[in-house]
């Protein structure tokens, strides 16, 4: 029969011997807790490697995550970038102008010369954040090219509905500002350029527009007006006969009419007037090549 108590012996090597009682079954207990022991270390390291699979894992499929997110980013650059690029190059051949014909646009007045602004590109200080900023960046290029598509397209238009050009070959016999009125000799405003030459010869529009009148009109005689949009209008007054009509399309150099001496004329000669929103300006102010011969 096993004993239930065990007395095991001391000694300190000086022949000192101490005893103490020890009931069977905490020998057990402490037993089996010594051989438990590796049990539950394995145990406790596999729950914590099994822990540190899972971290690994969500990080993984987090990296995944965006690592998809930032190719799909990087196809839609790549995809947009040839177009935006071929714009640019677009934009480029579009945006010179020959230099006489820019002069004549800059001495328009400021409000038919407004342009819309463009917008500033966004910088990126985080490599983390690039890719997915670029995106939101390309846009914002996108919205600036549109802008600048714009602008160019605004520029080109008023380029066409300048009055750069006379309206007819002759010479000059009456400028624009004061003058003494040929039929009462007093001083009087002339709101435009008379060009004198003979009777037939042809008259051209000086720039792009939509002929708003082409009929009698007083002492005008037979008067061609144009609207060239931009607040840009233009008259050709005294004609002996017209060549368009109401609400007609010209481009710069188009034959509108013939030169005559209808209205309050004392010779054949074209009454030209510019006006920017209704109000006479020079024309000479906006020639880029003067080829008529002033007499005055």
């Amino acid at each position: 029969m096993p004993r239930s108590r065990y007395s095991p012996a001391v000694t300190d090597g000086q022949a000192a011997r101490r005893r103490f009682d020890v009931g069977s079954h905490r020998i057990l207990v402490l037993a089996g807790a010594f051989l438990a022991a590796p049990f539950a270390v394995g145990v406790y390291v596999g729950l914590t490697a099994q822990a540190t699979i899972d971290d690994l894992r969500v990080q993984n499929q987090q990296l995944a995550l965006q690592g998809s997110a930032h190719r799909d980013a990087a196809a839609r650059v790549n995809g947009q970038l040839p177009a935006l690029l071929e714009t640019v190059e677009d934009l480029a051949g579009r945006i010179g102008m020959d230099p006489d014909l820019r002069a004549s646009v800059d001495r328009l007045p400021d409000a038919a010369q407004a342009a819309p602004g463009r917008p500033d590109a966004e910088e990126v200080d985080d490599a983390g954040e690039v890719l997915e900023k670029l995106g939101g960046l390309l846009e914002s290029l996108q919205d600036a090219l549109q802008v600048l598509t714009l602008g160019v397209a605004h520029r080109e238009a008023l380029a066409d509905a300048t009055p750069t050009i006379w309206p007819a070959d002759g010479w000059i016999s009456a400028g624009y500002g004061y003058r003494n009125d040929p039929f009462t000799g007093q001083r009087d405003f002339h709101p435009a350029v008379d060009i004198s030459t003979r009777k037939g010869q042809p008259v051209y529009a000086t720039a792009a527009g939509r002929v708003t009148r082409a009929s009698r009109n007083g002492a005008y005689g037979n008067l061609v007006e144009i609207d060239h949009g931009f607040g840009l209008t233009t008259r050709y007054g005294h004609l002996s006969e017209f060549v368009v009509g109401r609400d007609d399309r010209v481009v710069r150099g188009d034959v509108i009419g013939s030169v005559g001496a209808t209205g309050r004329a004392t010779g054949h000669h074209v009454h030209y007037e510019v006006r920017t929103n209704g109000r006479a300006i020079n024309p000479r102010r906006l020639l880029v090549d003067s080829h008529v011969a002033a007499a005055d």
